[in-house]
C-alpha cells in the first residue's frame, strides 16, 4: 500500500485514466494493482490529488513502466 499527493484533481484524474496495467477500484485485495482518488468521496480531509494505490502481482518491471508513462503523461 502506498499514497502520494498529484498537483490537483484534474492530475489525479489523468494519472489514472492513463495506466493500462492499474485498475481503478474503492476495495483493495485484488493480485492486481488497484488505485482510487480517495478526495472524489468527499467527507475526508485530503489533498484532490491524493491517490491511494495497492500493488498487485505484477512484474514489477511492467509496473514500474506503466506508473513512469502515466506520470510522465500529466506532466505535460
Amino acid at each position: 500500500m502506498l499514497s502520494f499527493v498529484l498537483d490537483d484533481q484534474q492530475a489525479a484524474d489523468r494519472f489514472l485514466e492513463s495506466c493500462k496495467l492499474v485498475m481503478t477500484a474503492t476495495s483493495f485485495g485484488s493480485i492486481h494493482t488497484t488505485a482510487e482518488r480517495r478526495a472524489r468521496w468527499g467527507g475526508d480531509v485530503i489533498p484532490q490529488g491524493f491517490i491511494r494505490m495497492s500493488a498487485g502481482c505484477e512484474d514489477a518491471r511492467d509496473i514500474i513502466e506503466d506508473l513512469a508513462q502515466a506520470l510522465d503523461g500529466i506532466s505535460r
